[in-house]
């Protein structure tokens, strides 16, 4: 019985990290009233995912937000975008937390708050996938933060490993932006047939995005119909 409740206890912490109150079954790391606090992402292209001026929101709903300057000059491969946060305080130090601190718990809350945040229904989709790390980083780092993530946003764990990251490819956070493309090109494969499936792809952060970019290619090689991606924060 000790046991279980230990376990309870590391997948549904019971107070919220910025009031201290409780929080209900549905409610995770922040209740509901201190979810306005947070540094939620209220406007961006929901095709590329660039950040847009709020003031467009006293015209147009989030939803109408679909093209932007950018990618009216230049598509990205996937098809559409949800975001959740700002890449600022607190969410960054918890991202950071999940990547660098063994934090799984963490992670798996992550998941659930993006479920209470984004209007994403898993069910729409025939793939859900995290994007991968290189097996040499996920042996450094002994765990994958993008799927512990995806298993609190889904409820459930996922078959992981139908996209493989198969160069291993510096951190894009310590390159500039001219040499992130160039470093994750071909980073890429998939191992299943994904004709005619539409995939759902979720990763910690955005920031330039050529990661999602190039995963989302490799899954159009693979025969995906229409890729979406999901990450916590853009920053």
């Amino acid at each position: 019985m000790k046991i279980f409740q230990e376990i309870i206890n590391f997948l549904f912490p019971s107070f919220c990290l910025r009031c201290k109150g409780s929080l209900s079954a549905e409610e995770a790391l922040y209740c509901i009233s201190c979810l306005k606090s947070l540094p939620i992402l209220k406007a961006y292209c929901r095709t590329c995912g660039t950040p847009l001026n709020e003031s467009l929101l006293q015209n147009f709903s989030q939803e109408e937000l679909n093209f932007c300057g950018n990618c009216l000059s230049e598509k990205p491969p996937f098809d559409r975008v949800f975001l959740a946060f700002k890449y600022e305080s607190p969410i960054r130090e918890l991202i950071l937390q999940t990547k660098f601190n063994e934090d799984y718990a963490l992670s798996y809350q992550l998941g659930r708050l993006l479920r209470n945040i984004l209007p994403v229904d898993p069910k729409h989709y025939d793939v859900v996938l995290p994007i991968p790390l290189h097996p040499l980083r996920e042996r450094e780092r002994g765990y994958n933060q993008s799927l512990l993530i995806l298993w609190g946003f889904m409820g459930v764990r996922l078959q992981r490993d139908y996209l493989q990251r198969i160069r291993y490819t510096f951190p894009q956070s310590e390159l500039s932006f001219s040499e992130r493309k160039k470093n994750v090109k071909d980073a890429f494969a998939v191992r299943i047939s994904l004709v005619g499936k539409k995939v759902l792809l979720l990763d910690d952060v955005m920031t330039t995005g050529e990661t999602l970019k190039e995963a989302s290619r490799a899954l159009k090689d693979a025969g995906a119909r229409e890729v979406h991606v999901l990450a916590v924060a853009r920053a």
